[in-house]
């Protein structure tokens, strides 16, 4: 009896254990159990470390992408680097002197300058100018280009080039080139003259003549000058002018002729400077000079600017434009006369690149005595 109710209470024990059991197997096995506290923070964190990881890779890409434009920036600056010395390199190769086409003389040569050249450092008008060379200036020649009319000579313990067409083995005859010249300036008006009388338009266009001068004008000035008095019969003019001058024809030889004609009234006109445009500031000193003692002897004094040059005298361009700036400005009791100006706007011809036809020197003429006050 005793060991059946000790089965009775070992069964109800146990029934008491099975249902336990029974209510922890009544949660459905596809619902997860719910998140504690300490689970929620968990999934907090995991987020916000995968967020600083995809944060992190985009600035890390972002970085990478810059480091590639200023790659490619680096690389464009250096083809442009590698551009520009290639075009140096190019341009010094091409003023290389090719002496291969360069013939050496067995024996030099003496020659002449037959006008007024540049020395320059090779055989081409691109390279740099080491010098001039007046009319009549000797020269050894030592050597000849084989292709180009250039001839290499000896300059200043080394050699240069100089155009061979303005070389020549004898010197030139002043007296004769200016005869001629002046005789040729003579038979140019003469011709125009002639031609303008033949011709009948409807309205006949009157031929330039020189005007009346100013009582006691006296120009002072080179070959140009000497053109413009063939040109115009002298105008009754007075003229102190050469072939081949520059400053110091001006100053040693032309300024002591003038000095004893210069007097009350006298009105002196200087057209000086076209041979030697280097030399503006020693015309300026030297002109205010003189005109300081002429101005007080009742005189006037005029300076005329440089005009125009062309072929194979472009070079001088530049000093002539730069001459013409700056003297007025460094003058003093001398008034400027601008015929520069009027003669670049066109209608004038050069003969020679330097000398103007027998018209266009009385049109330059006439400009300057109308400027005449």
């Amino acid at each position: 009896m005793k060991k059946n109710k000790i089965i009775s209470i070992l069964t109800i024990i146990l029934c008491i254990c099975l249902m336990a059991g029974c209510g922890n197997a009544a949660v459905p096995a596809n619902e997860p159990p719910e998140a504690t506290e300490s689970d929620k923070t968990t999934d907090v964190s995991e987020a916000e470390v995968k967020e600083s990881d995809d944060t992190a890779t985009v600035t890390e890409a972002a970085k990478v992408t810059e480091a590639v434009k200023e790659e490619a920036k680096e690389a464009e600056s250096t083809d442009e680097a590698k551009v520009t010395d290639a075009a140096k390199v190019a341009e010094a190769d091409a003023l290389e002197i090719n002496w291969d086409d360069v013939k050496t003389l067995d024996t030099p040569i003496t020659m002449y300058a037959q006008k007024q050249v540049n020395i320059r450092k090779g055989p081409d008008t691109q390279y740099d100018r080491l010098g001039t060379l007046s009319l009549n200036d000797e020269v050894s020649v030592i050597g000849e280009c084989k292709s180009i009319p250039w001839k290499e000579i000896k300059f200043n313990d080394d050699v240069a080039f100089v155009h061979g067409d303005f070389l020549g083995t004898e010197k030139i005859d002043l007296e004769a080139l200016k005869a001629a010249e002046e005789a040729a300036a003579a038979a140019a008006a003469q011709a125009n003259q002639q031609q303008a009388q033949a011709a009948q338009p409807a309205q006949p266009a009157q031929p330039a003549q020189p005007v009346a001068s100013a009582a006691g004008t006296l120009f002072i000035g080179d070959s140009r000058t000497c053109q413009m008095r063939a040109a115009t019969g002298g105008g009754k003019c007075g003229w102190i002018c050469e072939y081949a001058t520059g400053y110091d024809w001006f100053a040693d030889t032309a300024i002591p002729q003038a000095d004893p004609l210069i007097g009350n009234g006298t009105k002196v006109v200087i057209c000086m400077g076209v041979n030697d445009p280097g030399s503006l500031n020693s015309y300026a000193n030297k002109v205010n000079e003189k005109a300081a003692e002429w101005v007080n002897r009742g005189a006037k004094v005029y300076y005329v600017s440089i005009n125009p040059v062309d072929h194979p005298y472009e070079d001088k361009t530049p000093n002539i434009d730069s001459f013409n700036a700056q003297m007025p400005g460094l003058l003093a009791n001398v008034k400027w006369i601008d015929t520069a100006s009027v003669v670049k706007q066109g209608g004038f011809v050069l003969e020679d690149g330097i000398h103007y036809d027998a018209a266009g020197n009385v049109s330059i003429y006439n400009m300057i005595i109308r400027s005449l006050k």
